[in-house]
């Protein structure tokens, strides 16, 4: 008798009850979904210099003209190829040196108008968050236009390189 009554109860297949599973996986579902961090990931277009060469402007005036921007750990020299040294801004902690630049940018925007590449060079101790501080300096600037803030660029085409060891003198001029 024991044997039919174990055949008997092992033949039938068990029902599975997934009904909670599925109201678990309704529920949560959703609720991952709403609460996942999709990121945005914005990459810059940089220009590696090639030793030797030269880029090809349009104006004789971009031609003569080659901004060059040296970051160094203590200053940031900025200067032309061909002239030398404009100017050297100690670098502060507050980063209010960035407006600085900025502002000695625009002027040379201004001289510039359709110059749109800058050379940053860059000593080997300079850290990353820097390294970008600078080239959204170089990129764009904020200006306020009829009473709005508005976004005007400046310098977009950046070649990275490393900076030389020697620093940087004024221009010589001869009177």
């Amino acid at each position: 008798m024991k044997r039919r009554w174990r055949k008997n109860h092992l033949g039938d297949p068990a029902e599975v009850n997934i009904t909670a599973f599925m109201n678990l996986m309704v529920i949560l579902v959703p609720f991952l979904l709403i609460t996942a961090v999709f990121s945005r990931i914005t990459i810059l277009d940089l220009n590696l210099p090639v030793p030797g060469s030269s880029s090809p402007s349009s104006k004789q005036d971009d031609q003569d003209f080659h901004l060059e921007i040296i970051v160094r750990r203590h200053s940031v020299e900025i200067g032309d190829l061909k002239n030398g040294l404009l100017r050297r801004i100690d670098v502060t902690d507050d980063a209010s040196y960035l407006v600085e630049i900025s502002e000695l940018l625009q002027q040379i925007k201004a001289r510039y108008p359709d110059k749109q590449d800058v050379t940053l060079l860059l000593e080997k101790d300079i850290s990353y968050e820097r390294l970008v501080a600078m080239m959204d300096t170089l990129r764009v600037v904020r200006v306020d236009k009829e009473g709005a803030s508005v976004m005007a660029e400046l310098f977009p085409n950046i070649s990275i390189g490393d900076a030389p060891t020697a620093e940087l003198r004024t221009a010589e001029r001869s009177d």
